[in-house]
């Protein structure tokens, strides 16, 4: 495989995963400043407020998901 075949197998493997991803906000926890996020997964710049990893809307891979 050449170098060219990899950069598209590259971009198709980080198209599909984007293609899950979803930007959502909502008012964080800590000040109350509009956040946005992942997934439901959020941390705020202004207090240094996050949400628990298990607060997100979709399961995080493990380390078994390669």
């Amino acid at each position: 495989m050449n170098s060219h075949d990899q950069n598209v197998e590259t971009a198709a493997a980080a198209a599909q995963f984007l293609a899950g991803q979803q930007v959502t906000e909502k008012q964080c926890g800590g000040c109350g400043t509009v956040v946005a996020g992942v997934n439901g997964r959020y941390a705020c710049g202004a207090c240094g407020w996050i949400n628990h990893w298990s607060d997100g809307d979709t399961r995080l891979p493990g380390s078994d998901d390669g």
